[in-house]
């Protein structure tokens, strides 16, 4: 291809889009074949030059695409490693920042001392306004605060479900997703039956203290 074509080509590949260029390699096509039939299988000179200028563009198009993908892609995994580097360096300080905390409520606690003043701030300790849930002992726990989830395949799953009698039960594990089956504690219905007054052994509700700055 000569220099001259070269240029239209690149300079059809910057004004077009792929569609536009693949749409006008089909007209000419169409073209070609019109000047086969009428010519007895010539083609016009300017017909060759023109599918030959735009047979290229669309090369040109076609890689130009397909450097921007890998661009946009190198981008994205460099953004992806950044936003894991900021994430690990964000939950690094969120875990610094509780390890202080809970030094301050020991230490204030045991020299029972409510407030830490210096020349600019003053570090205060507060009761909790909803206590938290400690588990002393999961051993006693009663199963009844516990929940299953089943994670099998699904031949396995219609096995276990064809050995139930028929029943409530079977009705709705018909309904269920499998998943293999994991003993879940249900913490919040756990706290609601200890801030109803049951006794639970191997849990309990503590009333913890927080650290305020102002």
């Amino acid at each position: 291809m000569s220099t001259a074509l070269k240029t239209v080509a690149t300079e059809l590949a910057k004004d077009l889009s792929i569609f536009e260029i693949d749409e006008s390699l089909a007209a000419l096509v169409d073209a070609a074949e019109e000047d086969v039939e009428a010519d007895n299988g010539d083609v016009s000179d300017s017909v060759k030059e023109a599918l030959s200028a735009y047979a290229e563009a669309f090369g040109y198009k076609v890689d130009r695409i397909a450097d921007f993908l890998k661009a946009q892609r190198a981008e994205a995994e460099i953004a992806q490693r950044e936003a894991e580097r900021f994430q690990a360096r964000s939950k690094a300080a969120e875990n610094r920042e509780k390890r202080l905390k809970s030094m301050l409520v020991w230490l204030m606690l045991t020299r029972k001392v409510a407030k830490l003043r210096g020349e600019r701030n003053t570090i205060s300790l507060q009761a909790n306004s909803v206590p938290s849930l400690v588990l002393q002992q999961t051993t006693r726990i009663p199963d009844s605060f516990y929940r299953a989830r089943i994670d099998i395949t699904w031949p396995e799953w219609t096995e276990v479900l064809e050995a139930l009698p028929e029943g409530p039960l079977r009705n709705r594990l018909m309904n269920c997703d499998g998943r293999s089956v994991q003993k879940d504690l249900q913490r919040g219905i756990l706290s609601d039956a200890l801030a109803r007054g049951e006794v639970i052994e191997g849990a309990s509700l503590i009333k913890g203290n927080h650290i305020r700055l102002r």
